[in-house]
């Protein structure tokens, strides 16, 4: 069951399942929520739990948390953020003493859940918190110590599974039961959704940050970022945890990895260097993935082919040949084009971006959303005064 209360801030920590990375950088963006919260007050209640139910390991101090022990003797008026860390930073910010809460009993499964789901349906997550919070679920239900044989798709799947035990007994059975909370649904294909989150999760720590929120990343990350030419203002992925381009990241790297024999190239340095070489700033998603795409099966067969003394010469070679002819495909169109996820290779796309372009000067539009208002309304009264609507 479910209640709602008032609670001291000071009664509050942030709960060890909480999705978010970083809760809390106090940047611009923290601080405008802050302001937004002096104003106007929260509308949306914390979520929370009694300390008590938390298996992972808290601290009482009201900024950070742990996962090496529980603490030994939480009050019973302490509770653990399930889903509201920021509101609560910022309402710690906005000098309040007490916060609106709805206070849940979960265990750890079920909060990480909550915390999840919670954010994911406000969007507030990266892509890259999605996939550590899935993997976060992944670790509490895979199967320990478990023959790998079971993780033949073969297995059963009992799309109904709920958790009564500490783990599932195959991966199949985790994986669809991880797929049934998340897509609701438990098919091959929301199987596989959840895979690629997993796959995400998997990455080296700066190879996933290319799909942290700008925001989020640290100092360290970002000057690693920078030095290899990607704009750290820019966050790959859709935001919405659906995007192709981290697939396309977990392929280049794991091809890099298999296919590099030498010591000269390394493959998370390489992935860097092609995101940082094939990105351009007007390209959209769609054609980012399409050039990863193209450029690891270039490689591939390039390094294949090849001793390891002359890999570094090869992939060097290749990324220069792509990235000339995306250079030569982007000198072609404005850059301000706005059909940014229609391929730039078809001449119709070629030729209707021109056209936009050249409407908006010749009607002093400022956005692409205002003429095509504008476009849309004129041939709405083209058609009635053509069909003689009233």
């Amino acid at each position: 069951m479910i209640r709602r209360a008032d609670l001291p801030i000071e009664s509050l920590v942030v709960d060890p399942m909480q999705s978010r990375e970083q809760p809390w950088t106090g940047d611009d963006i923290d601080q405008q929520l802050t302001a937004a919260i002096d104003a106007d007050g929260l509308y949306n209640d914390l979520i929370v739990r009694p300390l008590d139910d938390v298996e992972m390991g808290v601290t009482t101090d009201t900024t950070d948390t742990v996962d090496d022990g529980h603490d030994e003797s939480p009050s019973e008026d302490q509770y653990a953020i399930v889903a509201g860390s920021r509101r609560y930073y910022a309402a710690m910010e906005a000098g309040h003493e007490t916060l609106p809460c709805k206070i849940l009993h979960a265990d750890d499964l079920d909060a990480a859940w909550t915390s999840l789901l919670e954010n994911t349906d406000r969007r507030e997550l990266s892509e890259q918190e999605i996939a550590q919070q899935l993997n976060l679920i992944y670790e509490l239900i895979r199967p320990k110590n478990h023959d790998e044989t079971a993780n033949s798709s073969e297995q059963p799947i009992d799309p109904t599974l709920d958790i009564e035990q500490d783990c599932f007994e195959t991966d199949a059975e985790a994986l669809a039961y991880m797929a049934e909370r998340y897509c609701g649904r438990s098919d091959e294909s929301a199987i596989k959704h959840i895979r690629e989150h997993l796959q995400t999760a998997a990455l080296p720590p700066v190879l996933q940050s290319l799909f942290k929120s700008p925001e989020e990343r640290t100092a360290s990350e970002r000057t690693t970022l920078e030095n290899f030419g990607i704009d750290t203002r820019v966050t790959l992925g859709s935001g919405e945890g659906k995007s192709g381009t981290s697939r396309a990241v977990v392929a280049l790297h794991n091809t890099l990895k298999s296919d590099i024999e030498s010591d000269s190239i390394d493959p998370v340095d390489a992935v860097l260097e092609t995101v940082g070489s094939l990105r351009f700033e007007a390209m959209s998603e769609l054609e980012l993935r399409d050039s990863l795409r193209e450029f690891r099966r270039d490689v591939s067969t390039a390094l294949d082919s090849e001793s390891p003394t002359t890999q570094r010469d090869l992939f060097s070679e290749t990324l220069q040949r792509h990235t000339e002819k995306l250079q030569e495909l982007h000198e072609e169109i404005e850059p301000n084009r706005p059909f940014k996820r229609i391929d730039l290779q078809g001449p119709d796309t070629q030729r209707h971006s021109r056209w936009h372009v050249k409407a908006m000067r010749a009607r002093g539009a400022d956005t692409h959303t205002e003429l095509a208002r504008e476009l849309y309304m004129e041939r709405l009264e083209a058609l009635a005064d053509q069909r003689g609507w009233e």
